[in-house]
């Protein structure tokens, strides 16, 4: 089964022995690839929507899973139950994830690890999950298809982080790689430009894009 390097990345995040929920699962390959490459895996493939829910029931028949991958029709985690220890949620907005996770804290109580690839507002999300229990266990910054992904695996904890680390991830920090060189040396780049375009009465903005400037020529040691 051919799955894409972004997919395998956010399964090398996800523990043996789960019981996993996967929100918004689409065509379901994350699961099969876990339930078939990890040990002790089973799921709940769950999808609001009945065009990938259909892919996510032919590719479960399709290679002999169905013992360990229940698909479900539902919204957010709406389909999570007692065993379920572990929530993956990719894919979708950040703004997206805190509103499906902060509709339904309560059922967040059995769950010992969140493994979340937001599109998008990566602080939020990380200061969101960081305030109702988890800390940051693992990161990953990738690129695939010439887009940049993170990863980000919570578990149950209460440690604190720099405005620095909720920005960019502290363990993104720790382990800068290439991927994470030539991505923010680009929005560097980019901002360094943009800020010979933005008038000086529009000091706000200015300010702004000076100080990410800033912030970047720190962690890339520039």
């Amino acid at each position: 089964m051919k799955i894409s390097n972004r997919l395998k990345l956010i399964a090398s995040l996800v523990p043996d022995d789960a019981n996993v929920l996967d929100v918004g699962c689409d065509h379901a390959l994350l699961d099969i690839f876990l339930v078939t490459h990890k040990k002790n895996i089973r799921a709940i493939a769950s999808d609001i929507n009945s065009g990938p829910l259909k892919r996510a029931i032919d590719n479960v028949k399709f290679y002999k899973v169905d013992h360990a991958i229940d698909v479900k029709q539902g919204d957010g985690i709406v389909n999570i139950t007692a065993e379920v220890d572990t929530i993956i949620i990719s894919g979708l907005g950040g703004n997206t994830i805190i509103d499906i996770l902060k509709k339904d804290l309560d059922k967040l109580k059995n769950v010992k690890t969140l493994v979340i690839s937001p599109h998008g507002e990566e602080e939020k999300v990380r200061r969101f999950i960081t305030s109702i229990g988890y800390e940051i266990a693992d990161e990953i910054f990738t690129c695939d298809q010439n887009k940049a992904y993170v990863i980000i695996k919570f578990v149950r904890g209460n440690k604190k982080y720099t405005d620095l680390e909720m920005h960019y991830g502290p363990i993104i920090l720790k382990n800068k790689n290439e991927y994470f060189y030539k991505y923010y040396s680009e929005c560097r780049a980019n901002l360094k430009e943009l800020l010979k375009e933005i008038p000086k009465d529009k000091k706000n903005i200015y300010d702004d894009i000076e100080e990410e400037i800033e912030r970047l020529d720190k962690i890339l040691k520039v």
